[in-house]
């Protein structure tokens, strides 16, 4: 195939295109081109001989759909296809024979014994993909002595306990096979300098420098990774004056009844007190009114409360008993993505700009900061993905998740804005 074809890469992806080590690790932050540099190598490798085969893998097939498919069709220009693209199969066939061929890790199975070979593997969002899938599935697929498959792996950071930091470190390494590269927006993407700022301004710090920054932070498995005792504790704070509202967030569980209350002062949000160990709603509702009797209360629980039949009065909701008793309540619908509510959380503990906007009683809320604390990722799932799943097997999640629901309905981050469930005398 001796026909010309041209693309346009910028100079830090010309780097990457032109560097001659057989496996690529490529650290980058959003917006920097890694996904349209990954279908530039596999469009060159596929037309560079005949008869070759290029596997674009990422972390889910819809994932890889998304960030590929797409770039890739236009990017391929039709006289070197053979037929048009395959959408069921996420194929492009070439007249040479070769092919380009997009997968999932969500299908392990569709990995395994791939014939002929590979002879070029990308894995896209490496971070994300489950531990030690590169050892295990992908490096056996590059050990063909003939077609000796080139792999090139891409994404942006995730802390520094994964195979991609490990890789990243080995490409650091003086050595012909491995090469790594680590890329910012800022640095390589100047002319997106408007749109960093932005980002900057509404992201919490770590998630900005690992989503623009690239950056390896070592937040480890907790989800409140900018929760800090010396930022965000504090004995100083002021007690509700005669005036002030009540918020209370509320995670509904049986003997438990996790709430935490708050006061909402100009953009910032005090949490003053707590109560816990109610046997249902009801006991809770009692506890509230003698705690603060004759005061405007406003409740943040959690969505499915709608739903949920309390124990204290059967064929009753929650979220009856709460209108009931005069409280007044804002919740979705339907609860949004846990990852949403969990960025909202740590951008209000600290932006980018190193804003803080929430705060915590030294005394009266132990349980609530010790929640914030011990509050982790379910292990081997993925933490800061949209399936991401926070860890319940130790049961300390119960205030946080009301931290979270208080959070994301004061100041959401999320695209989607979820219908809101209120009551028709009250409007906001």
């Amino acid at each position: 195939m001796n026909e010309k074809y041209e693309v346009s890469l910028f100079p830090f992806q010309q780097e990457v295109f032109d560097h001659k080590a057989r496996f690529k690790i490529v650290a980058a932050g959003r917006r920097t081109g890694k996904s349209y540099l990954a279908c530039v190598l596999a469009y060159h490798h596929a037309l560079e001989k005949p008869n070759r085969r290029a596997i674009l893998i990422g972390p889910t097939v819809s994932m890889i759909r998304e960030s590929m498919w797409t770039t890739l069709k236009s990017l391929v220009a039709p006289q070197h296809m053979s037929g048009l693209p395959r959408e069921i199969d996420l194929e492009i066939r070439f007249v040479n024979g070769s092919k380009i061929s997009l997968k999932g890790f969500d299908r392990p199975d569709a990995l395994r014994g791939i014939s002929p070979s590979p002879s070029y593997i990308v894995l896209d969002e490496f971070a994300f993909i489950k531990q030690h899938a590169f050892t295990e599935v992908v490096l056996p697929m590059t050990s063909d002595p003939v077609r000796k498959a080139s792999v090139l792996i891409i994404s942006t950071p995730k802390g520094v306990s994964n195979d991609f930091y490990n890789l990243f470190c080995k490409g650091q390494e003086p050595n012909e096979l491995w090469k790594s590269w680590q890329f910012t927006a800022a640095n390589v993407r100047p002319d997106m300098a408007e749109e960093i700022e932005l980002a900057r301004s509404t992201l919490d710090l770590l998630t900005f420098q690992q989503e623009y920054a690239a950056t390896f932070n070592t937040s480890g498995d907790s989800v409140f990774y900018n929760f800090n005792r010396e930022l965000h504790v504090s004995d100083n704070l002021l007690p509700f004056d005669a005036h002030e509202d009540i918020h209370i967030s509320i995670d509904f569980n049986v003997k438990i009844m996790a709430a935490s209350v708050w006061a909402h002062r100009g953009d910032q949000l005090h949490c003053l007190d707590e109560f816990y160990g109610s046997a249902d709603t009801t006991s809770l509702i009692r506890k509230i009114k003698k705690a603060y009797p004759n005061r405007s209360i406003i409740v943040y629980p959690d969505a499915s409360g709608n739903a949920r039949k309390s124990s204290a009065a059967t064929g009753t909701t929650d979220f009856s008993l709460l209108r009931k008793a005069d409280f007044k309540i804002r919740a979705r619908n339907k609860q949004p993505r846990i990852i949403d509510s969990v960025n909202c959380v740590n951008s209000l503990l600290q932006d980018a700009a190193g804003n803080c906007r929430v705060y915590f009683n030294k005394h009266k809320c132990t349980r609530t900061i010790a929640s914030m604390e011990q509050t982790a990722w379910k292990p081997g799932q993925t933490a800061g993905m949209d399936a991401a799943i926070i860890d319940k097997s130790k049961n300390n999640e119960h205030f946080s998740d009301g931290v979270r629901y208080i959070c994301e309905m004061l100041y959401p981050i999320s695209r989607d804005k979820p219908t809101v469930i209120r009551d028709r005398s009250w409007s906001f």
